[in-house]
């Protein structure tokens, strides 16, 4: 099986989106209803979902940009975010679901956070909370299937974030308390579980790194980066919205601030354990460690962006 091509908005399309609340909550004590927590979130999304209307769309990407996209084998296309959201999810989610089932190297709690933030996820893109029995689909246990496959998770929880920051935004303008709480804690947990699903399209050898991944990466592009992953850079400007969120909620955004920081340190330590004390790709100074910057410049200015920085007057 080869990884299939993922269709998602644009990143700024999340902020033109028609919003709704989730009509239904998945129950966090039927995590493991379906036998594991991750089964049951397949099961929950491969039920049938209505097809999308899409039409081609006038990309707003630079060369490097669409380079990222063409790599990990994700188009653009115009239509209604959620829509898109939910019809992505139900293709890519239980194909990543079956990758990990390969063997993947993440323990019960590494897991848990990853179901439960994509059934909150889920929640939002509206599915039905039941679990019906399903079939898994068939994959390979190979390193550069679950490298590209795994971003493709990481992209989905991308877009749920973009789509929360814009459901938080008119949660605030309207000075909705209660929602303006249940997003931030549905945004906190998604953020945790893109961290597990960065470590989890990094779990492989150093070796199946050195002789796949990076030279896969490099004939595409000698300059290769996630640098150049736009949703990823549209997030990071978008997250200045969490200035705007009251004192009241000082618990939820300290939540955050921590979970930021964490994200940042498994990007860190996949780059340490992958590429050591070197520069990626994309640098133009041998001399300037990839993980340093991440763990220094990175996480700072993300945290200057969201107003997380310093504690808050």
């Amino acid at each position: 099986m080869n990884v299939q091509t993922l269709t998602l908005p644009l990143p700024h399309d999340w902020f033109a989106a028609q919003t709704a609340l989730p009509k239904n909550r998945f129950r966090m004590s039927q995590l493991m209803a379906a036998g594991g927590a991750m089964q049951g979130l397949a099961a929950r999304v491969s039920q049938p979902v209505d097809a999308v209307n899409l039409d081609p769309t006038e990309s707003t990407l630079d060369g490097a940009q669409r380079s990222f996209d063409s790599y990990f084998l994700v188009k653009r296309a115009a239509g209604e975010p959620v829509d898109m959201l939910r019809s992505a999810m139900a293709q890519a989610l239980p194909i990543c679901v079956a990758d990990i089932e390969t063997g993947a190297q993440l323990n019960d709690e590494q897991l848990e956070i990853l179901a439960r933030g994509l059934h909150r996820l889920a929640d939002w893109a509206l599915f039905p909370t039941d679990m019906p029995e399903h079939t898994a689909p068939s994959v390979p246990a190979d390193a550069l299937f679950r490298w590209k496959q795994q971003h493709q998770l990481f992209f989905l929880i991308i877009h749920g974030m973009l789509y929360l920051l814009h459901v938080l935004e008119e949660a605030l303008d309207r000075e909705h308390a209660p929602v303006t709480q249940s997003i931030l804690s549905d945004f906190t947990d998604l953020m945790e579980a893109s961290a597990v699903a960065f470590h989890l399209a990094a779990d492989f050898s150093t070796e199946d790194y050195e002789t796949r991944i990076r030279p896969d990466m490099t004939a595409h592009d000698p300059h290769f980066s996630g640098l150049f992953y736009a949703d990823h850079k549209e997030l990071v400007t978008s997250l200045r919205v969490l200035k705007r969120v009251p004192k009241d909620f000082e618990d939820e955004l300290d939540r955050i601030s921590e979970v930021i920081s964490a994200t940042y340190d498994v990007h860190a330590r996949v780059c340490l354990r992958f590429v050591g004390e070197t520069s990626s790709l994309a640098s133009k100074d041998d001399t300037r460690v990839a993980a340093e910057s991440i763990r220094g410049k990175y996480v700072k200015r993300t945290k200057v962006i969201a107003g997380l920085a310093k504690p808050r007057s």
